[in-house]
């Protein structure tokens, strides 16, 4: 997997390798993900016209897969990314010589299992990894609850482990990211609100709001996504007064994580 952080790096790098599928955020500073898909369709005379590109975006307003798909994208996942969600679109998209199956889903024969459906959603269901008891159990007289700290950080635990198929190991790896680039975000967003950069500052603070949510954190949030909108308003007066309150909740629940 190739990372990048901006619609023009992503271009460069399809100019310089191929990819199975390729998954494009909306919000991006420079070229946002429809103009970064144009561009990419226009390379090498058309070569990637066939190209799987997923959408990404947190803002899953009415009519958005319709409007992606219309842009020319294959297909569109909301955020934060449901594990079933982007497991039943990569079925879907990628070649089937780059789709593997483990042992659990596969036939005596050797034959892959399919997941089951939803009839209704046409998501893939499974039950993710959780371990024993970790909610279901009373605890001891006197023990601390699991995840007691970030409960008292204001983070909905549940929901978090919702967005990780209940997988608590790769929960705790969502959180240690998320602790970890509390430095260089909140540098970024602080420099382009004293830059008084509202655009990037929208971009910034939309980014935290989706990677805040996939770990429970639903009041910082929400705290986000209203300052997303100030910004693509340019409300300087809504600015001025909520900006400090995000950066206060923001550090308060990376203190909380905190161990």
């Amino acid at each position: 997997v190739d990372t990048c952080l901006s619609g023009r790096e992503a271009v460069r790098r399809c100019a310089e390798g191929s990819y199975d599928v390729i998954f494009l955020d909306h919000m991006m500073p420079g070229f946002d993900g429809v103009e970064t898909l144009r561009r990419i369709r226009e390379m090498d005379n058309g070569a990637y016209q066939d190209l799987p590109v997923i959408a990404l975006t947190a803002n899953t307003i009415s009519g958005a897969r319709e409007m992606f798909r219309n842009e020319g994208f294959t297909e569109f996942i909301p955020k934060p990314i449901d594990r079933a969600v982007l497991e039943r679109v990569l079925r879907k998209v990628l070649p089937r010589q780059s789709i593997r199956y483990g042992e659990d889903f596969s036939r005596a024969d050797g034959s892959p299992e399919q997941a089951k459906e939803d009839p209704a959603q046409g998501i893939a269901q499974g039950e993710g990894k959780k371990s024993e008891g970790a909610f279901d159990a009373e605890p001891e007289c006197g023990a601390s609850l699991p995840y007691e700290a970030l409960e008292r950080a204001g983070i909905n635990v549940k929901l978090g482990l919702e967005y990780c198929a209940d997988d608590e190991e790769f929960y705790r790896e969502m959180l240690e990211m998320f602790c970890s680039q509390y430095e260089e975000k909140r540098e970024e967003i602080v420099s382009l609100y004293e830059s008084e950069n509202w655009k990037d500052y929208a971009i910034k603070v939309h980014a935290l709001k989706s990677t805040s949510l996939s770990i429970g954190a639903e009041q910082l949030s929400e705290q986000a996504r209203l300052l997303e909108q100030a910004g693509k308003k340019e409300d300087v007066d809504f600015l001025a007064e909520n900006h400090p309150a995000l950066l206060c909740a923001y550090k308060e629940v990376c203190r909380g994580m905190d161990g």
